[in-house]
């Protein structure tokens, strides 16, 4: 019965050319995946020195540039940061290396996406049953930070795959009738759109397979159709993933299936955001149009304060790319300028 799935599954591969590593289709799967449950002394949320626990015990680990100065005790503004699609919170490392330098008066805290190359439950990475997980561990997390630094701003910033996950994440709970727990957000080479070149027909079929197979895995060479996408000026998709120690060789279609739909309630959840928010994207960018993220950020109507900075040169990678001082001084100038943060009560579950 395996060997027969195989075949059937590597001859659905060669059938369902993606070129696109995001954007490839649309379902909702109902099967759960069965995780051996990673246990911890700890039943409730907590941050640790360099691991937070999240809701359902699952420990996640993290990095934070956090200035050590006597006279920056306290910092003003605090950045959560989500890494891209087969990134890691090391995709950071740049930036808040910058904001210490620079800007010692904000942090930055990364943490490693479940269901990524560095998630703990090794069978899970390349793997995600549902969205929603990733939007509660980002509201665990945010909240655990917020009381270690409750008079800092918090700002979400998300790469790629990040941005995906924080702006769904404050639709989500906007539908909930909460109050998001961020109070400004930077979205960085965001995908808000499929591309128009991608055939209808692959869609559907790879749906109708996803139904059937929601755990099938598809290697990274597959979903890019064998093309080599440049992230950088000087370096390809390919070329990065073989360094990479938290390279992910295959992911599920449950996981990619997820991203799809995210990618496409991306511009109605950005009429939703209600605080100051900095889109940042390149114009070199396989994954993106620029035009689509032009139409998003017009989308963003009820933003108070709103910035778009554009680098043509630019690709998706933008804070390792040729134009990288650049962007990340730009990033770090736009968060000094946030306002003190005003104090709210925020409405729990």
């Amino acid at each position: 019965m395996n060997a027969k799935r195989s075949i059937f599954c590597r001859a659905v591969a060669r059938g369902v050319v993606v070129f696109f590593l995001l954007g490839l289709f649309g379902a909702s799967c109902q099967r759960k995946p069965n995780y051996t449950l990673v246990n911890h002394s700890y039943e409730q949320p907590r941050l640790g020195e360099k691991t937070f626990t999240t809701t359902d015990r699952q420990s996640f680990s993290y990095r934070k540039f956090l200035s050590k100065s006597k006279n920056n005790s306290e910092p003003k503004t605090v950045v959560i940061a989500l890494h891209g699609f087969c990134g890691a919170s090391i995709d950071y490392e740049n930036l808040g290396k910058h904001l210490l330098e620079k800007h010692p008066d904000i942090a930055l805290y990364a943490y490693e996406v479940r269901g990524q190359g560095l998630d703990p439950v090794v069978e899970r990475r390349g793997d995600i049953d549902q969205a929603e997980n990733w939007y509660r561990d980002l509201d665990t997390f945010t909240s655990l930070v917020r009381e270690k630094h409750p008079r800092a701003n918090i700002v979400w910033q998300g790469e790629s795959m990040g941005s995906l996950i924080l702006t769904n994440a404050y639709r989500s709970e906007i539908d909930q009738g909460l109050r998001p727990a961020c109070d400004a957000i930077i979205i960085t080479s965001p995908v808000v759109g499929i591309r128009g070149d991608f055939p209808i027909w692959k869609k559907h079929t790879v749906r109708a397979i996803a139904k059937i197979f929601p755990s099938a895995r598809l290697s990274l060479d597959t979903l890019s159709g064998g093309h080599s996408v440049k992230m950088t000026a000087d370096s390809s998709h390919n070329e990065q993933s073989e360094t990479n120690a938290w390279h992910v060789e295959r992911h599920t279609l449950r996981l990619l299936i997820q991203l799809h739909d995210m990618i496409e309630e991306m511009k109605a959840s950005a009429s939703m955001i209600k605080v100051p928010t900095l889109v940042v994207h390149g114009g070199q960018d396989y994954f993106n149009d620029t035009a689509d993220v032009e139409d998003f950020y017009r989308r963003l109507s009820q933003v108070p304060e709103k910035k778009r900075l554009f680098y043509p040169k630019s690709h998706h990678l933008l804070m390792y790319d040729s134009q990288k001082d650049r962007v990340i001084g730009d990033i770090g100038k736009w968060l000094e300028q946030l306002p003190a943060r005003n104090s709210h009560a925020r409405h729990h579950r």
